[in-house]
């Protein structure tokens, strides 16, 4: 298998700036941009779960779940907020027929990798899953829908709502019964549109579209450095860094990593993997 010659910075900013000008913030490596600002985070999440108060104290982007056994789980945006919550926002812009099993796998690592040892059930972190759509999947015009989970008697009563420390929101861009939530969706679904109202979002979307292409925003030069540091450009440039390489190879060699999880890694096949460890 083919290296591939590590890109300059110059070709970086080139490379991104062709991705911005082709793709709406929706899409993931443009979107990966806005949150990593905490601020859009919680301009972001204020909007959408309507609390004009909220803090976020934590914003990760692509965060990864390993699992030694199972397969592993990307996070598009995963936030702490005040209140002891955990919001894991999805941007599921493909087709998809299993929304909810997708939903619940990730809320169920999620609380797997939060929950620490000792800790008691009443103390952990609840957890908010926003699934957010182009499209609107159930087909009733509405913006938001939220998932509620009751307690059914054999009867057929029902008895309380289900607290399992989980609230999902499916929302979508199509919707048009939330005027505040389907205003600021229109900032991520195009290139153009701009709105004073949303003041951190209009501000990176400025940046980002302007005139001449990308401009070297903070944002911008926090994904080239974070580039630089890990050598493997995720989502932009599918290379395989000779260092990244010899370091999994070494790893595998000594039995403290397989060759599955090295090859997803790399984003490549099990069997490439093991024919460039031979």
């Amino acid at each position: 298998m083919k290296l591939k010659r590590r890109l300059t910075e110059k070709e970086r900013i080139e490379k991104l700036n062709k991705i911005i000008k082709s793709s709406i913030p929706l899409k993931n490596d443009v979107f990966m941009i806005f949150a990593r600002n905490k601020k859009f985070c919680e301009e972001f999440l204020r909007v959408i779960l309507g609390d004009k108060k909220l803090k976020v104290l934590e914003n990760r982007i692509q965060k990864v779940i390993p699992s030694i056994a199972n397969k592993n789980v990307v996070l598009d945006m995963l936030c702490e907020i005040s209140g002891k919550k955990i919001v894991n926002v999805e941007i599921q812009l493909v087709k998809e027929k299993h929304h909810a099993k997708r939903i619940f796998t990730y809320a169920s690592k999620i609380r797997s990798y939060e929950i620490e040892k000792g800790i008691k059930y009443g103390d952990v972190k609840d957890i908010i899953i926003i699934y957010l759509t182009i499209d609107d999947i159930f087909k009733l015009g509405s913006t938001v829908y939220e998932v509620e989970m009751n307690i059914v008697s054999d009867q057929g009563k029902e008895v309380d709502k289900w607290d399992a420390g989980l609230t999902v929101y499916y929302v979508n861009t199509k919707g048009l019964t939330n005027k505040n939530i389907n205003e600021y969706l229109k900032l991520l679904t195009d290139t153009k549109t701009l709105n004073k109202n949303f003041k951190i979002t209009n501000r990176i979307k400025t940046e980002l579209y302007s005139k001449g292409g990308v401009v070297m925003s903070k944002e911008m030069m926090e994904v080239l450095e974070d580039v630089r540091e890990e050598w493997l450009e995720k989502g932009i440039e599918k290379g395989i860094e000779r260092g990244i390489l010899n370091i999994l190879i070494r790893q595998y060699n000594d039995k403290k990593i397989s060759a599955s999880d090295a090859a997803k890694y790399l984003n490549i096949k099990e069997n490439e993997f093991l024919k460039l460890v031979k």
